[in-house]
């Protein structure tokens, strides 16, 4: 038989040690679960400034192919909507042509979208079948001594952090 004794020499967890221990565990779980939230965060940042790189670069290399034609004569502005183009993946364009396609496809893959809250998109967008990549996303083009500088934008974050990237390259283009 077991003797048991009360007093000074009790053992075992009280109910506080309990709650103590319960409560780092708990802080811990929390610490761990806004970390994950954080990473998420930074992981869906970073893949919308690779993917603003690839459409920058993606016209750029659109301007290189075609060598001579002047993509920005006038400035392309970030408020500037999609034009009407003709379909150059399907039908045989000429390089002024390719211009207003290339043009037009580069700011559709950007952002489609007309309305974000009735979810209408660019009628230009439709007729190529390009669906943009970037939340609010916008384009620009503009040269100035020989130079191009494409610059991309989209809205980063819910609380409507905007964040943009400007490319710079001399092509071959007058």
């Amino acid at each position: 038989m077991l003797n048991y004794q009360l007093g000074a020499h009790a053992s075992g967890f009280s109910l506080i040690e309990v709650l103590v221990a319960v409560l780092i565990v708990a802080v811990g779980i929390l610490g761990v679960a806004g970390l994950q939230i954080t990473s998420l965060q930074l992981n869906q940042s970073a893949m919308f400034r690779s993917e603003a790189l690839q459409m920058g670069n993606d016209l750029l290399d659109r301007m290189r192919a075609n060598t001579f034609q002047d993509y920005a004569p006038a400035p392309v502005l970030l408020t500037d909507a999609p034009g009407a183009a003709r379909n150059c993946s399907s039908e045989s364009c000429n390089p002024d042509e390719l211009v207003g396609y290339d043009l037009t496809w580069w700011k559709c893959s950007i952002n489609s979208t007309l309305d974000e809250a009735l979810g209408t998109q660019f009628p230009a967008c439709v007729d190529l079948s390009v669906t943009g990549a970037l939340p609010l996303g916008a384009g620009a083009v503009s040269k100035q001594s020989g130079v191009y500088t494409v610059t991309v934008e989209w809205q980063d974050n819910r609380a409507g952090t905007r964040q943009a990237i400007s490319l710079r390259s001399q092509t071959g283009s007058p």
